[in-house]
């Protein structure tokens, strides 16, 4: 890998856990009433960087999308163990642009935003086992 190559890796790792560190933020702030769809929003959003940033070591074209099924088919073409992320990662997707505007608005329960960042947390868990850097 060149390092050109792996520096634009580093900077969607980066990105990545930018999003993740808003989420822990606001999960962890002593709010009664945190912004919970932000946390899950952020959730899909560190979700999706890590998984591309998996593509991108592995020099995999991907389409831009946040459907994170479609996303995790493409890592599947190097690494079958992604099926086990697979389902987790489904939970996910509807975070990515639903849950930001008001005319499908929905609120996540607190329980809905700490599986997001259960499965955030295990997803760049499992996408930084497999990147050497």
């Amino acid at each position: 890998m060149n390092d050109k190559l792996r520096e634009y890796v580093r900077a969607w790792l980066y990105k990545a856990g930018s999003n993740m560190k808003n989420a822990e933020i606001i999960m962890s702030a002593d709010d009664e009433s945190p912004p919970l769809d932000t946390v899950c929003f952020h959730c899909q959003q560190a979700s999706e960087k890590y998984l591309k940033a998996y593509l991108i070591f592995q020099c995999i074209p991907f389409q831009y999308s946040h459907n994170l099924a479609d996303i995790v088919d493409a890592c599947m073409q190097v690494d079958r163990d992604f099926v086990s992320i697979q389902r987790k990662a489904e939970i996910l997707t509807p975070y990515a642009v639903e849950i930001r505007y008001p005319d499908d608005f929905y609120m996540p329960t607190r329980q809905e935003a700490e599986e997001s960042l259960t499965i955030a947390t295990e997803i760049r868990e499992f996408i930084l086992a497999r990147i050497d850097i």
